[in-house]
């Protein structure tokens, strides 16, 4: 089981860029990353990240407590089992870099830490 995975140097200068924007440690955005590419219908098994040259994270700093509720999210959105193998290492990761480019360009629109919240809560349209 793959316990780690490196994200693409552009992705991680988008992260870098929003955990200082918004004062949030990078596995949160992360999480919240994964959680706005699953809001898209586009499968993201055949997503090819340009790189692996950007930030490492560990398994447990990005899923935590949580990894069973992200693996069961993964497969329902995918629609199709995922072996432990590739969960991690393939379909997470290519969550978490899809999802941080939407947070990246969303934020860009607004420019503003508390708008961007607002309108990620959906408490602004």
């Amino acid at each position: 089981m793959k316990n780690k995975l490196r994200i693409s140097e552009e992705t991680s200068k988008q992260l870098t860029f929003l955990s200082n924007r918004l004062d949030l440690k990078r596995n949160i955005i992360c999480r919240l990353a994964v959680a706005e590419s699953l809001t898209i219908d586009e499968l993201v098994e055949n997503f090819t990240p340009s790189d692996s040259k950007g930030l490492e994270f560990n398994r447990a700093t990005l899923t935590g407590d949580q990894d069973l509720i992200f693996k069961s999210l993964i497969i329902h959105h995918e629609k199709k089992p995922i072996d432990e193998e590739t969960f991690f290492s393939k379909y997470f990761r290519n969550h978490v870099e899809r999802g941080i480019n939407i947070l990246y360009n969303d934020y860009q629109k607004v420019n503003s830490p508390i708008d961007f919240l607002m309108k990620l809560a959906d408490l602004k349209k």
